[in-house]
């Protein structure tokens, strides 16, 4: 998936979409994030690479959250 450059619009629509995020629904996406090894390399980039700045179990419940609310995208 392209994140880069996407409004917050555009990225959540795409998140749903599974002609655009590997044929996921949301409970699998959530999976994903959790579980994935690559997506865990993220917070392990190695030596040089910068991780992503935000802990993955609150990225993780925040995406819990969004699901949970009905998952709206912002207009």
């Amino acid at each position: 998936m392209v994140f880069e450059g996407r409004t917050h619009a555009q990225l959540c629509r795409q998140m749903k979409d599974p002609a655009q995020n590997g044929g996921k629904d949301l409970a699998a996406i959530l999976h994903h994030l959790e579980k994935d090894e690559l997506v865990g390399w993220g917070w392990n980039p190695g030596e040089g690479r910068t991780p992503v700045p935000v802990p993955r179990a609150e990225l993780v419940a925040a995406f819990r959250a969004w699901m949970d609310g009905g998952a709206v995208c912002p207009d």
